[in-house]
């Protein structure tokens, strides 16, 4: 009995053991097999796609560094959009590359704006100028407005151009526009100025600012006021059209009244538009559009437009004959 005891218990002993040693050894290749399989793991997705965007950064950030053809540095793009060329082929203008570029990562368009502060030449500024003035992000706001108040009028140009492209009024530009208007001895940047001025937001939208925006129109209708007796016609051409817009008090009688004698036979006919956009029922106004339809040296097409706005005037029955005797003659009945 003991015997067969030691026996099992010596075959039990011996299995034991060999499962050990079997164990310990089907372990070891599978670390080694897994080993040496391991460089041959694809990389993840993820972690594939963290790589190239870090490189893309990196590409964007130095010269001369390229992650692929698509994915060129900024310095090449502005470099192939500076160089005259025939009609691009489809998807590949670096130009159109450059803005969508720029649209999508905040980092190409912040090195656009330090490209702009870097370039020697005024052609590549104004390139970036253009592809900048497409994206109404706060950054570009906030370079425009940079620009606009520089000392420098190449600088100011810039920037005006750039708000120009607004989608609509923006009161936080207002006083920067006001002191070119105001200060600015630059036919051009006073007219970058005026561009750059859209009509009025409604108070309706946003009735907190509507005490903020009441004293902005007033201020800056009294400087449109001014701006009518500039000597660049341009200028006076403008601040017309603009007092359309932003005077509903209807106290720029006097200038439209004046505009409509103007030396320029454009700022008269832009006075003409200006009055029959502001809605003015001004009796001095419709005095001075009466006496333009009947001054027989004006040309036919500004004294029939005259005659057009005096249809929503109230006429005395004198004004009403001398307005049909006119009619008659210049329309030929």
């Amino acid at each position: 009995m003991k015997t067969i005891t030691a026996v099992l218990y010596g075959i039990g002993f011996c299995a034991a053991v060999a499962t050990g040693v079997w164990s310990m050894s089907a372990d070891a290749p599978a670390d080694g097999a897994a080993t040496a399989a391991q460089p041959m793991t694809p990389a993840s997705p993820e972690r594939t796609a963290t790589a190239d965007h870090a490189s893309g950064l990196w590409a964007w950030g130095n010269a001369g560094t390229s992650t692929s053809k698509t994915d060129e540095p900024l310095d090449v793009l502005l470099a192939k959009a500076l160089k005259p060329s025939s009609k691009p082929i489809e998807g590949d203008d670096p130009r159109d590359k450059l803005r969508k570029l720029a649209k999508a990562d905040p980092l190409v368009m912040k090195q656009l704006m330090e490209s702009y502060d870097k370039a020697s030449n005024s052609q590549a500024r104004q390139l970036i100028v253009s592809l900048l003035s497409s994206i109404e992000k706060p950054e570009v706001l906030a370079f425009s407005k940079r620009l606009a108040v520089s000392r420098d009028m190449a600088e100011r140009k810039d920037g005006f151009t750039m708000l120009q492209n607004l989608s609509g009024d923006s009161p936080e530009i207002h006083p920067i526009i006001l002191q070119a208007l105001h200060g600015d001895k630059s036919p051009d940047v006073i007219m970058l100025a005026l561009a750059a001025l859209k009509p009025p937001a409604s108070a309706e939208n946003n009735p907190s600012q509507a005490s903020v925006q009441a004293t902005d129109a007033a201020a800056i209708v009294a400087q449109l006021q001014n701006l009518t007796r500039n000597a660049d016609p341009n200028v006076r051409l403008q601040s017309i059209m603009q007092l359309a817009q932003w005077d509903k008090a209807d106290s720029s009688r006097e200038q439209w009244s004046q505009a409509l004698a103007d030396q320029s036979p454009q700022v008269r006919q832009a006075a003409v538009t200006a009055i029959a956009q502001s809605g003015t029922q001004s009796d001095t106004v419709k005095a001075a559009l009466i006496g333009l339809a009947n001054n027989q040296n004006e040309s036919k097409d500004v004294r029939g437009n005259a005659l057009q706005v005096l249809e929503r005037f109230t006429l005395s029955k004198d004004e009403a004959a001398n307005f049909s005797q006119l009619r008659a003659q210049l329309l030929g009945l």
